[in-house]
């Protein structure tokens, strides 16, 4: 018989360093060196468990609670069932926490997992060389079958089984499981050993590891027929290939796996949640942030593998209907798939959590000064660096973000299904009662002191709230439910989608609420549908919809297809007192439904309950236009275009989606119809793709009907659209790129134009056996480039010859140019790069070019930002003027004195490192020559001439920059915008405060109607950045904020910055007058479910701001798309449904800024002439007083903010005594973000 019960048997780990002539010593943690008490006992309580004696040997597990602060330590709390001892002089802990943390130790007591469990890790792949997860990695016995581990000698080794003496000859080392350490002695591994690497150290990591042995045994054949060829241990989803290490050493993907699945009791590192799990690194991306498809693919390897979990720490960019069907495949066969709930302490949804079939987390930490375990105050502590809201179920402890919260959660869900291996559970343990048996069994986080003022505890309440979900997570209670047959109904609800709004003057009958309830281990079972006002509504606030009793166990509720209740949405009234954490209306017409069930066990388990719960809106909207919201599936990163396609003289809707799909609607029929030869498809993904290489179409699940259709698999759309007659046939052309990295153009009619789609090139991982080849770029620790795009296509005719050029800007740091017929233009790819970047870096292109005549040569250069990091920590970036010519201008081909480099914080991987923040142009200063105007990651904007002048520093403001104007401090002549620290006289923001542009992109627009174009962007503030790096509720808001700055004079307008409900990323606004008055709106959404047309003095046009209840990245578009002269605006949200409302706006009123990046063919160039509307309408400019106040403004408004010396022009752009940008504590403050946004890496 297998011994399933231990995870302290000895390891062997081949090291580097062990060879000695000729011969190659074996580092064995023996049983001698291990904890003999550990695991525990069955009968050990948690005062026992405090007794060092019985602690694993892990040098991190235990804690010392010295006097010395300098020797205190805090240990793994938050594994303990217990309260750590006190440091003397510690403050009071809380006298009703009796536990540090999620009782992990208490469960060890029943299992410590089980190697029939696997761990799959979605994530940025691995580093082969941590030595705690060297054996622990899942090995594919099937895709070894060819090459089985032997003894040095040759001779086979012993069976896994030893009941099955001929079968499975894997076990060498007498452990019972296939692991790395099985091959140390193969003779067949290569290369040999040698002083610093063991025999077969092929990846030179100076360790025997998984990724050596997919180095030696990859024979190119699919020898378990899976679809995978030489899946031998994971796989790589990113890269398409076999072999998922990190080739840029991110580390995160590395740190998860640890977090669940390290090896426990080995004298090393932590001690790992479920040591005898086997865990499996699928990459999905090169950190935590990733592209849905790739995450998709993955999670039907990991089904079809056998997965048990599903371990996911990430943001993915999009979310595809092909990763929900993923999903639903995997939560059909039992996986359970853990889910991150983001970093940013905000509501927006995270995807992939925000889907059905995910178990969302998040974290918690304790509240202490020292961050020390002996001295907290409270280990319940809202962690600031994890997200909360309707869809987050559960609370898991630690010091991490909610990235380690999945970690750990994996791991406890390992123990959870060993647990139910280990009883022999029949059938099967599914994803529903696994997720069940956690928020179930969960402890209710109620604080009463949260509920006062001047706390130091975020709200909480007694039962579910929003902040701490069902509570903490408890790993002991939830095995011994397992242990004791106890298991919850398995509860689920599929439609309406998360957090849909159900609009009340909308429907004409009830709103069927779709899923399935079943207890099929029980006698029968309950179920009640309840609805409830608001986010975290109490449990007496719930009222009865539908109540049905002593169904059978054999019938599975809702499999048929009939709803579970249906809601009548017409007589619900939301209303409801507001939320703490809703300060802006975000939940004003939020609603709960739930679905509860009792299973009827009988005898000793009595009554078991389950439930699960969604959040929706109900709502009114007479401006919505007929037919809309249109449910679009995939999500919505991609912004929509107004343009008339079909040629019938109205505006038709382009709008593309994750899905890979092109829509375009037409309103001639009065609703939304989709015009003739649409959607256009991007191509299936790779993998996917008919007669491509690597193909997993023979994969099982693919093959099974049942199960995921291939075809939905296509390439995600981000980007936006660009549209132009590129074929002189005098009918517009659209011009999309997947982010995958294929280039698309199909005619009006949705066929493809001739010689598209074109490819961008590959760029593979480096190979680590081999070396790097200059002529083949390739993706390792300083080439940190991929295939693929973010940035927008732009046509422009850049030559001036009467004939459209497209531009683009790739993942593999180049930017690109095609002829109308897809063919590269001369003197294009270009490369671009600065000398500056760390380790000599080359890096994505994430942003959107704007394309004009900088130099008046007559051919239209290109600027682009790059996300190359610069500096001592990377904490600047450059922008480039690219000359029209490309490499025909010269090496390089980049106008004088550029690039220019400007401070721009590393916050996020990929979206958020170097400047990720498009450009964009205009005539500033009325000379007929344009400005470039740019901005990065918490830095003012820049308007900068041709020659930008001189910089004495790296992200000094440049000697010519724009306007001149007079020093608010000194009175000294100045240039640039005004310090972000002074607002407007106008705005409702609270002050004294700071603005800096963060994640979003600037536009341009006339707000004042002086005649200069004034900038906008939106950003964060100090007060949003301090409440992210502190451990209680802020003492006031933590502001988001849309700003507003005079072109003319680089002061902020009357009411900027504006308060917003949530984060802007990616955001880029849409400016046109929307009332009538000659004045433009502003438009942008949020993470907040807002979308805001507001005029530079504060006010909102009538009916706004809208709200959608979701979140809103993409840039509102303005046009006519019904006919009626005036103007609609219209924006998708992620969570894939297309708005459309009517507005006062007249076509021929002001339009500046009509799309995302300023027109249908994305120039960003504000001097481009739209079709439609005109720049200036108004009578006069803006009316003032004496204190620069509009004179029209309805309201009172608070005290002007004070001038204040704050930091850095370069960083937030507050005022300093010269140009020069010097170190601060602002500075050190919004590094410190940085640092916290990038606590979720942990390698």
């Amino acid at each position: 018989m297998i011994d399933r019960t231990t995870a302290a048997r000895p390891r062997l780990i081949r090291r580097a360093g062990a060879a000695l002539l000729g011969t190659a010593a074996l580092l064995l943690v023996s049983e001698a060196t291990v904890s003999a008490a550990w695991p525990p006992a069955s009968g050990a309580s948690a005062q026992d468990l405090k007794n060092p004696d019985n602690w694993p040997n892990d040098p991190g597990y235990g804690y010392v609670a010295s006097s010395k602060p300098s020797e205190r330590k805090k240990g793994q709390w938050q594994f303990y069932s217990f309260i750590p001892d006190r440091s003397p002089g510690a403050p009071e802990l809380r006298p009703q926490e009796t536990a540090s943390g999620m009782s992990i130790d208490l469960a060890w007591r029943h299992t410590i997992g089980d190697d029939r469990v696997l761990i799959a890790v979605l994530d940025s792949g691995i580093r082969w060389d941590e030595s705690d997860l060297v054996e622990k990695a899942y090995l594919n016995k099937g895709e070894l079958a060819s090459f089985p581990p032997l003894h040095a000698d040759s001779s086979p080794c012993a069976p896994l089984d030893p009941q099955k003496p001929t079968e499975d000859l894997f076990d060498c080392n007498g452990d019972g499981i296939l692991t790395v350490g099985d091959y140390a002695d193969h003779p067949g591994l290569q290369p040999d050993a040698t002083q610093d690497h063991p025999k077969g150290d092929k990846n030179q990591n100076g360790l025997l590891d998984a990724g050596d042995l997919i180095l030696n045994f990859s024979d190119g054949k699919d020898d378990d027929g899976n679809g995978y060829v030489d899946d031998i241990s994971g796989w790589d989803f990113m890269k398409d290939d076999n072999d998922p290490y990190d080739d840029t050493r991110y580390g995160h993907g590395t740190g998860e796996a640890r977090d669940s699945s390290a090896a426990t009791n080995n004298g090393q590192g932590d001690a790992g949640v479920c040591p005898a799990c086997r865990f499996m690194l699928l990459r999905v991306g090169d950190s935590f942030i990733a592209n849905t498809n790739d995450f998709g693919q993955a999670v039907v390897y990991a089904t079809d593998k056998g997965a048990s979990v599903i371990q996911e720490a990430l943001g993915t960019i999009n979310m595809s209907s092909f990763a929900q069907s993923a999903m639903d495949y995997a939560w059909k066969n039992g996986t359970v798939v853990v889910a991150s709930m983001a970093d940013e302490n905000s509501r927006h949804h995270n995807y992939p959590a925000t889907a059905n079939h995910t178990m969302p987390v998040h974290a918690i930490t304790m509240l202490g000064s020292d961050e020390q375990s002996t001295t907290a105050r409270s280990f319940l502590s809202f962690n600031t660096c994890t997200n909360y809201g309707g869809q987050n179920f559960l609370s898991a402890s630690g010091t991490g973000c909610s990235s380690e919260a999945t970690g750990r959660l994996s791991g406890i869900s390992g123990l959870v299904y060993s647990m139910a291996k280990q009883s022999n559970l029949t059938p099967p343990l599914s994803a529903g009662e696994a997720m069940q048996l956690f928020t179930m069994t969960a402890e209710d986080i109620d604080i009463p002191e949260s509920r006062e003022g001047n706390t130091l505890y975020f709200w909480s309440q007694e039962g579910f709230d929003q902040r701490f979900g069902y509570g903490r997570i408890n790993a002991n209670t939830a095995v011994e439910w397992v242990k004791e047959g106890r298991i919850p109904p398995d509860v689920d609800i599929v439609r309406p989608y998360w957090f849909e709004t159900l609009y009340k003057d909308q429907v004409t009958q009830p709103v069927p609420i779709m899923g399935t309830v079943s207890a099929r281990r029980a006698n029968s079972y309950d179920v009640f549908v309840e609805w409830a006002p608001g986010v975290q509504p109490l449990d007496s606030a719930f009222k009865l919809v539908k109540k049905m009793e002593n169904i059978p166990s054999s019938t599975v509720l809702g499999e048929d297809g009939t709803p579970l209740a249906e809601l009548e949405v017409r007589d619900i009234d939301p209303s409801h007192e507001p939320d703490i954490d809703s300060p802006h209306g975000e939940n004003k017409y939020t609603i709960t439904v739930r679905v509860r069930s009792v299973a009827h066990y009988g005898g000793s388990i009595g009554d078991v309950p389950g439930e699960l719960r969604r959040t929706y809106a109900v709502h009114e909207d007479p401006d919505l236009l007929d037919g809309f919201p249109v449910y679009l599936g995939g999500s919505g990163e991609s912004s929509p275009k107004l343009v008339d396609i079909d040629g019938d003289g109205m505006r038709d809707i382009v709008i593309a989606t994750s899905d890979g799909k092109l829509n375009v609607f037409s309103l001639a029929s009065g609703k939304p119809t989709m015009v003739a030869g649409f959607p256009a498809l991007a191509n299936r993904i790779r993998g996917l793709l008919q007669n491509g290489t690597p193909s997993y179409l023979s994969a099982p699940g693919y093959t099974d009907p049942k199960a995921i259709d291939p075809d939905k698999a296509r390439e995600s759309i981000s980007t936006t659209p660009a549209i132009a007659d590129i074929d002189d046939d005098g009918k517009p052309e659209i011009v999309f790129t997947s982010y995958e990295g294929t280039i698309y153009a199909v005619n009006h009619d949705g066929t493809p134009v001739s010689g598209f789609p074109v490819a961008l090139p590959d760029v593979p991982s480096c190979a680590l056996d081999q070396p790097k080849d200059p002529a083949k770029p390739c993706m390792d620790t300083v080439t940190r480039i991929d295939r693929g795009a973010f940035g927008s296509p732009v046509i422009e005719d850049l030559d001036g010859d009467g004939t459209f050029e497209i531009i683009q800007a790739a993942f593999d740091g180049k930017v690109y140019v095609f002829e109308p017929d897809g063919k590269p233009r001369d003197g294009w790819p270009v490369q671009v790069h600065h000398s500056a970047s760390s380790d000599e870096e080359y890096n994505r292109i994430m942003t959107t070019p704007t394309v004009a005549d900088f130099n008046g040569d007559g051919v239209k250069d290109v600027v682009v930002g790059s996300n190359e990091r610069l500096g001592k920590g990377g904490g600047s970036g450059a922008f480039f003027m690219i000359d029209g010519r490309g490499n025909l201008a010269g090496d390089p081909p980049y106008l004088p004195h550029w690039p220019v480099t400007m401070v721009s914080f590393q916050l996020f991987p990929l979206v958020a490192e170097g400047v990720p923040n498009s450009p964009v142009s205009a005539d500033m200063t009325g000379d007929g020559k344009p400005e470039v105007i740019f901005h990065g990651n918490a830095s003012s904007p820049l308007i900068l001439p041709v020659d930008p002048g001189t910089q004495q520093t790296l992200g000094s403001t440049p000697t010519n920059a724009l306007p001149e104007r007079t020093d608010p401090n000194t009175g000294e002549p100045a240039r640039g915008i005004e310090p972000t620290s002074i607002f407007g006289p106008d705005s409702q923001a609270v002050t004294p405060d700071t603005m800096f542009p963060l994640f979003a992109q600037p536009s341009l627009g006339d707000l004042d109607q002086d005649g200069t174009p004034d900038v906008v962007s939106s950003g964060g503030s100090l007060s949003m950045a301090g409440s992210l790096l502190s451990s209680k509720p802020s003492d006031g808001p933590a502001q988001h904020l849309l700003a507003m700055w005079s072109g003319k004079t680089g002061a902020m307008l009357p009411a900027s910055p504006v308060v917003l409900e949530d984060f802007t990323f990616f955001n880029n606004q849409a400016i046109a007058d929307l009332t009538g008055d000659g004045y433009p709106e502003v438009l942008t959404g949020s993470g907040g479910y807002y979308v805001h047309a507001v005029d530079a003095c504060g006010r909102e046009a009538e009916g706004w701001p809208k709200f959608t209840g979701q979140w809103v990245i993409a840039t509102t578009a303005v046009g006519d798309v019904d006919g009626d002269d005036k103007l609609e605006v219209v924006v998708n949200s992620r969570s894939g449904w297309l708005y459309a409302w009517h507005t006062k706006g007249t076509t021929d009123g002001v339009i500046t800024w009509e799309s995302f990046h300023h027109d249908n063919r994305n120039t960003g160039n504000l001097d481009v002439p739209l079709d439609q509307g005109k720049l200036m309408g108004a009578a006069t400019p803006l009316e003032l007083d004496s204190e620069g106040k509009c004179v029209q403004a309805e309201e009172p408004t608070p005290t002007p903010a004070t001038k204040q010396d704050l930091s850095p022009e370069g960083g937030c752009g507050c005022s300093v005594p010269s140009s020069r940008r010097t170190p601060t504590a602002l500075l050190g403050l919004l590094a410190a973000l940085g640092l916290l946004f990038r606590r979720r890496r942990r390698s």
